[in-house]
């Protein structure tokens, strides 16, 4: 299960990129203009305000497009001081959606939903819970999900931060990296 997991997320990863950079050869101009208008009607604080709802909450928006419009303007000039604080907000969001989880899991519903599962697991969660966590933390999957279901699963609270601190953070700088670095590979 965590090795089609890690497969999956690979090739997500590199999809992702493949088509960042495709975009980014086809339409440099036009995204430089997207993402310079973005930070000027918003500003960095508008960027992080985005990163801490799409990584509570469930959404359809990639996170990682907050780290295209760093690199593409003049927040690019201090990126490891700006992508270091979306870390850091990135890893508080998962802990609000690990909250919302944990509060999720006191519902019928819910527990009709996860118990089965967790009951089934319950060894399995306490001993790899750690691991479930790390790898959603890296991977393009969504990370809200990987916390809502670490709360739900009672998957414990320090555990969770532990592995989203050592691998969520690490994470977005490496992605930025890669964001920043792909245009060169392929040109």
């Amino acid at each position: 299960m965590i090795q089609k997991n890690l497969i999956k997320a690979l090739l997500g990863l590199v999809i992702f990129i493949v088509l960042i950079v495709t975009l980014g050869i086809l339409f440099e101009e036009e995204m430089a203009q997207a993402t310079s208008w973005v930070v000027d009607k918003i500003g960095f604080w508008g960027l992080a305000a985005i990163l801490m709802v799409t990584d509570t909450l469930v959404t359809p928006f990639p996170p990682d497009i907050l780290l295209v419009i760093i690199s593409k303007t003049h927040l690019a000039e201090r990126w490891p001081f700006f992508v270091g604080i979306l870390g850091c907000i990135s890893v508080a969001a998962g802990m609000t959606g690990y909250s919302i989880g944990r509060w999720l899991g006191h519902f019928q519903w819910s527990r009709k939903l996860f118990g089965q599962f967790e009951q089934e697991h319950h060894e399995f969660i306490q001993k790899y819970g750690f691991w479930a966590v790390a790898i959603g933390s890296v991977t393009p999957l969504p990370y809200s999900v990987t916390c809502w279901t670490a709360g739900v699963l009672n998957i414990r609270w320090h555990t969770v931060l532990l592995a989203s601190i050592l691998f969520r953070i690490p994470r977005i700088y490496a992605y930025y990296w890669l964001l920043t670095s792909a245009k060169g590979l392929f040109s």
